[in-house]
């Protein structure tokens, strides 16, 4: 079960940068042929200005630098080959690989600037330039022309990341001039034209698919709204999007009411459901194994509040009861009551893949847990009142599958649980065990409102070296509810 999680988590994680945008871009080490003393200057200068740029997010390649180092003599050669630049797209997730060179000679020197696609063979960018001086700043200068030349030529501003009905995440680089409420345009490349001598990329072939408006962005994302479509095709992770200048009539007009309707809770929110439970109770005693079955009805009652955007604590109480009958075994009693309780404190960190709050989350939470049983008591068939309790793991998803539904799934388990019995009819544990599974759908009624129904397993067990030798729980509950931010 866990093994699934972590493959599910890995799934949903992987998909925020599964097309890489040119808007993401990485530097090659420079090299020039004085054994890097201009080389390595120049570099500190161009990553700072880089890492300080708004027309792609940096992403420092220091992690493969002792992989380049292995090929220090022949390093020009490898870092022209294929498949070198491929690993380097593929190890830092990006679309622009500026590969810059250096010959120096008695005049000044000879320097020029390349940007390979993620491929590793699309030439998107060329130039190159002599120079009457070595210095630095001046080499720099030069470099800092060219990347501003590039920009401009990027064919989009953004790529489409993930779909979620007429919502679409878009990749921006990181403080990108985007707005909300900045009209954009979807576009699909259709072919790429290059330059019969040159090799480099001269022109785009696109297909206009989806015209919408921003309405929220982060870092160096954003979410987008379309609002007309062009064509039948469906929209696609990796088509390209063009934002219109912003314009001062296309900010957001609207008056505090609809805002405080539009916006989600801040504070947390407060989960309520009623559930049916197929419930059964095993022991062995002296006098054989037994069981007890029936249906119980219970509720549940969830509060979680956000101590940050990705922090959270939260607190679980359950109570279910009702009259189980005799199933098996020979049995003192033919019914007996039963009320099962639990008790839950938690916290956590709450994973965004995609950045925002109503996109994709994963939550890694733990705490402590009580899971208690209160039955008729029977020493002879080993009913009565005990419970499980310790440090409690769970790990859980939550995904949109539209619009209005979401699906979730959660396990948790308590790794080193202690056995409490208060009749004093089972001695010291020899092993316990606790575990929940829960998984279901919810509904968006409205903004701060859903519906949820899911099936949820519970099962714990404690075996002992005495004549009492085994008790153990299971119960299979069906919930419906409802949740509401706050």
């Amino acid at each position: 079960m866990i093994k699934f999680f972590i493959t599910f988590i890995f799934l949903i994680s992987s998909q925020a940068f599964a097309q890489s945008s040119v808007r993401r871009c990485t530097l090659l080490p420079i090299t020039d042929s004085v054994g890097g003393a201009i080389g390595f200057k120049v570099f500190e200068e161009v990553e700072h200005e880089l890492k300080s740029s708004n027309w792609c997010t940096y992403v420092s390649n220091s992690g493969m630098m002792s992989v380049f180092t292995r090929y220090r003599e022949n390093l020009p050669r490898h870092l022209k080959t294929k498949e070198v630049l491929q690993t380097v797209s593929e190890k830092l997730k990006v679309g622009s690989i500026l590969r810059i060179s250096i010959i120096n000679d008695l005049k000044g020197v000879e320097i020029q600037m390349e940007v390979m696609g993620e491929n590793g063979e699309d030439l998107l960018f060329s130039e190159k330039a002599i120079l009457n001086s070595d210095d630095v700043d001046v080499i720099t200068s030069t470099v800092r022309n060219w990347m501003d030349m590039y920009a401009k030529m990027i064919p989009y501003d953004a790529k489409v990341n993930g779909i979620l009905g007429d919502q679409i995440t878009l990749d921006v680089g990181k403080g990108y001039p985007i707005q909300v409420g900045q009209r954009f345009v979807v576009k699909r490349m259709v072919a790429k034209k290059k330059h019969p001598l040159l090799k480099k990329i001269v022109d785009w072939e696109t297909e206009t698919m989806a015209e919408g408006k921003v309405f929220n962005v982060s870092d160096n994302q954003a979410l987008g709204m379309v609002k007309v479509y062009k064509t039948d095709k469906k929209l696609a992770p990796g088509d390209w999007v063009r934002l219109e200048q912003w314009k001062e009539e296309d900010k957001p007009e609207r008056d505090y009411e609809e805002k405080k309707e539009d916006s989600p809770g801040t504070l947390g929110i407060v989960s309520l459901a009623l559930f049916g439970t197929s419930s059964s109770v095993d022991t062995t005693t002296p006098s054989g194994s037994r069981r007890m079955s029936g249906r119980l009805l219970g509720a549940d009652i969830r509060a979680e509040g956000w101590i940050t955007r990705q922090f959270f604590g939260a607190v679980e109480l359950v109570r279910s009861l009702g009259t189980l009958k005799k199933s098996s075994g020979k049995t003192d009693t033919k019914d007996v009551d039963v009320t099962h309780s639990t008790f839950k404190l938690t916290g956590g960190y709450k994973y965004l893949p995609i950045g925002f709050f109503y996109g994709p989350q994963v939550d890694f939470f733990g705490g402590y847990a009580n899971y208690s049983a209160d039955m008729d008591f029977s020493k002879k068939d080993g009913f009565g009142k005990n419970s499980i309790s310790g440090i409690l793991l769970g790990v859980g998803a939550n995904v949109p599958l539209s619009r209005e539904y979401r699906f979730f799934a959660q396990f948790e388990f308590l790794p080193f649980p202690g056995f409490k019995d208060d009749d004093g009819t089972y001695k010291t544990s020899k092993s316990a065990s606790a575990m929940e599974l829960e998984f279901g759908m919810k509904y968006q009624i409205n903004i701060r409102t859903t519906l949820d129904v899911s099936i949820e397993t519970l099962a714990r067990k404690a075996t002992f070296n005495s004549d009492y030798k085994e008790v153990s729980y299971q119960d299979n509950r069906l919930k419906i509810g409802a949740s509401f931010n706050f």
